[in-house]
């Protein structure tokens, strides 16, 4: 028999039960994204402002009240604008239990397209601030919008002492089989330490269970029981968490209490009847009677990518009735947004290396007091944050919000490039009698290089090691330059075309200075419709066959030849008749490519031109079609053993762009080797290995993993690795010895205009292979 005590419950007319009956969670909150529709600045000003005041209004109302708030981003502009008395009331509210801040980043950040240095700027300025403004450090984790989630985050939250940490997009397939085997809440171990943290996978989504407004209470009543029953049959232990909010919900906090409080206060006084108690609940409560209900949870690793999303969803293709895959779609795999708009990905990771060298030059001066250069620091950090929103890095934002992006990134490098260069150019002139002014702007600065002046370059490395690499800079039209070191020695460059290459040899953290000196220009006389022919830097050999297609592969570091050859690939893809509908055809999230229409590019003889040909560099261009032409770049090693990523790696450039407009097409680069493999490995968030599977029971798009930073694969018994390096996030896919790399998407949807994206992309990976085991950290382009 249930003992059952009586306790006071405040703001009601009546006594409560409090009793071992199950306990339903309600968890007030408000998904508020830092930009995605509208820009941020547009969303806080037209919504967030007023969910903030009126949800302290709302929770002093009634004390049996919660909510939970995530967006620290949203949070200290409010903060900014609050009155004394307004910041007091927060602060009782946290005190009392009421309100808790979880997840405590600035953004809820994406999972499958962010790199770790990003992510933890972004996690480092919201915890900052919460500590600082209210005392409070976040005991669980809420991520319940990322489109996938990566291994990374077990590791990240367990090493931050978080408690736990909420997830919602799973692939629904996964979701399903959770419900059915009462696993939703697992231990999830990091296979990179010894590292757990609970985990809680929300069963349905994050908004409150659909309760029409027009039925009466007890009909609505009824309905809200009979769901958390169901969910309560999804869990082993007697609590359920319920989210109880929306996107941007809580605007009118009082009226939406209200609502709720009508149908909390039927359910507990007539509990017996009902069969369960409920309450409004934060995820410190929830967390606390779950975790001290002596259940054991089941451990599991690995990650949850690509997303598969069946639910929620309109479309009667994820009825579970269409098809043969588990959800009933095939045309759910979101794998399309890890390339989605690829310019401001690449942008976003420009902004990064920009605040990464800002304050590495910041710690090196002893101007860290200096307003601009401190106001400097503050605007990278904050864009770099935001930038790190699911809808910002993901490409999914609509068109104000993705403007805002651009504005955002570019004020951000101008300033940080300005700082950067003025603390460069204060260290330089702390030793010398000359005053420098510095700008990233080379072809500005060479502008007015004439023989009676000299140029300055600061080179800075930001590794932690000594680098001796290769950079370039850009010249202006007929501008060639002679560079010089620091005792006015000629230091090896060699221009080609506009850009001019330099050796340069710089400590660990540390800058070096060069001189550029203007020069006569040497014509340069490129090499154009050649037949059978090879390429080669003295470590590597590059063969072309008789219609200039790349067929071969030698180098010491690649364990002898390699066949291998390059296509470019345009996969038409299916829109959905429903155009709007993110579960059904193609658009910024998914993929979808229509196997079908595949079009390869390669035309038939490629007309090619061999535009430089030693001694540092040797380039060959090669021109596809009216939007696609690349080139591929050899350097000249700096090691004799050939151990130098110079021996192992090519540079291959593409520009491509804008994309033809007349279909929805993805755009890959296609590298057929003889490494004969279905296994390959790509790094969560850039620098954990996750081992792959090409799972030839699903289709293409669900077989395609965000690239970040890199992936390779071994071919079967070899001992040789191919290797690709990326400056920006891209999907990727492994099969049969073939990488795919997707490098551009263009959507012209006609209700959803986000996908229609006509940039040119000038874009560069590093390609090699090597010898199995053999180290690649630290390798870069010579940009």
């Amino acid at each position: 028999m249930a003992l059952t005590f009586l306790a006071l419950c405040f703001g009601a007319t009546l006594l409560c039960s409090v009793s071992s009956l199950p306990v339903v969670h309600l968890l007030p909150h408000s998904h508020c994204d830092a930009g995605y529709q509208k820009s941020f600045d547009d969303y806080y000003h037209s919504e967030v402002q007023y969910i903030l005041d009126s949800m302290l209004v709302a929770l002093q109302q009634r004390p049996d009240r919660r909510f939970v708030w995530e967006e620290v981003s949203y949070f200290s502009v409010w903060w900014g604008q609050a009155s004394q008395e307004e910041r007091q009331l927060v602060t009782t509210l946290v005190e009392k239990g009421q309100l808790e801040f979880i997840g405590g980043g600035w953004v809820m950040h994406d999972e499958a397209d962010t790199s770790v240095y990003a992510t933890l700027n972004q996690m480092t300025l919201g915890l900052k601030f919460l500590n600082e403004t209210l005392n409070v450090r976040p005991r669980h984790e809420w991520h319940i919008d990322p489109f996938g989630h990566s291994i990374f985050m077990a590791e990240l939250y367990s090493l931050l002492g978080y408690t736990s940490i909420i997830l919602n997009r799973v692939p629904d397939s996964v979701k399903q089989q959770m419900r059915a085997e009462k696993s939703l809440e697992f231990m999830w171990q990091s296979p990179f330490s010894e590292k757990e943290i609970f985990t809680h996978v929300l069963d349905i989504h994050y908004s409150t269970p659909s309760l029409p407004a027009f039925l009466n209470l007890e009909v609505k009543v009824a309905m809200l029981v009979a769901i958390c029953k169901e969910k309560l049959g999804w869990y082993k232990t007697d609590h359920v968490l319920v989210p109880f909010g929306n996107d941007f919900a809580f605007q009118n906090a009082s009226l939406d209490f209200a609502s709720m409080d009508e149908i909390v206060d039927v359910i507990n006084n007539n509990s017996t009847a009902y069969g369960l108690t409920i309450r409004y609940s934060t995820l410190s409560e929830y967390m606390d009677a779950v975790l001290s209900a002596g259940v054991t949870f089941p451990s599991r690793g690995g990650d949850f990518l690509p997303y598969l999303a069946c639910s929620p969803c309109g479309s009667v293709q994820c009825d579970g009735t269409y098809g043969n895959s588990p959800c009933g779609t095939t045309d759910a795999f979101w794998s399309g947004f890890y390339t989605s708009k690829p310019a401001q990905k690449l942008l976003s990771r420009v902004q990064d290396a920009s605040l990464r060298a800002l304050e590495m030059v910041r710690a090196l001066s002893l101007f860290l007091g200096n307003a601009n250069v401190e106001e400097a620091l503050v605007l990278a950090k904050n864009t770099s944050a935001i930038m790190q929103h699911h809808d910002a890095i993901t490409g999914t934002s609509f068109t104000e919000s993705y403007n805002d992006y651009n504005v955002r990134l570019g004020k951000a490098l101008t300033a940080g490039d300005k700082a950067t260069s003025f603390i460069k150019a204060a260290i330089l002139c702390s030793a010398s009698p000359v005053t420098y002014t510095l700008s990233s702007d080379s072809v500005s600065i060479l502008s007015g290089l004439t023989e009676a002046n000299i140029a300055v370059m600061v080179v800075q490395n930001p590794l932690s090691h000594d680098m001796l690499s290769y950079v370039s800079v850009q010249l202006p039209q007929d501008v060639c330059v002679q560079v010089l070191d620091a005792r006015m020695t000629t230091v090896e460059s060699q221009v080609v075309g506009s850009m001019v290459y330099v050796l340069v040899e710089v400590s660990a953290g540390g800058m070096e200075v060069y001189y550029l000196k203007k020069t006569s220009c040497e014509e340069q006389k490129p090499i154009r419709d050649l037949a059978q022919f090879s390429i080669t830097n003295g470590a590597i050999e590059l063969n072309f066959n008789a219609t200039n297609h790349l067929v071969g592969w030698s180098s010491p570091a690649s364990n002898g030849s390699h066949s291998v050859e390059q296509e470019y690939i345009q996969y038409v893809e299916r829109k959905s008749d429903l155009d709007l509908n993110v579960c059904d055809g193609t658009n910024v999230y998914t993929y979808v490519p229509q196997l079908e229409d595949t079009l390869v590019l390669t035309p038939k003889n490629l007309p090619t031109t061999i535009t430089a040909n030693g001694p540092l560099v040797w380039e060959l261009t090669q021109t596809v079609n009216s939007y696609l032409n690349y080139s591929i770049r050899l350097f000249r090693p700096l090691s004799s053993d050939f151990t130098d990523q110079y021996s192992s790696f090519v540079e291959w450039n593409t520009n491509i762009g804008p994309l033809p407009s007349d279909n929805a097409s993805s755009f890959t680069s296609s590298f057929r080797t003889d490494l004969s493999t279905d296994s390959f490995v790509t790094y969560s968030n850039g620098i954990y290995p996750m081992r792959r599977t090409y799972n030839s029971s699903v289709l293409l798009q669900g077989n395609t993993y965000p690239l970040v930073g890199g992936a390779h694969f071994d071919g079967a018994g070899s001992q040789t690795t191919f290797s690709a390096l990326a400056k920006r996030p891209m999907g990727v896919t492994i099969h049969g010895g073939i990488m795919e790399l997707m490098l551009h998407r263009r959507l012209p949807i006609l209700f959803d205009r986000r996908g229609d994206d006509d940039s040119v992309m000038t874009d560069s990976v590093l390609l090699g292979f090597v010898s199995s085991g053999r180290r690649s950290c630290g390798w870069s382009f010579a940009t």
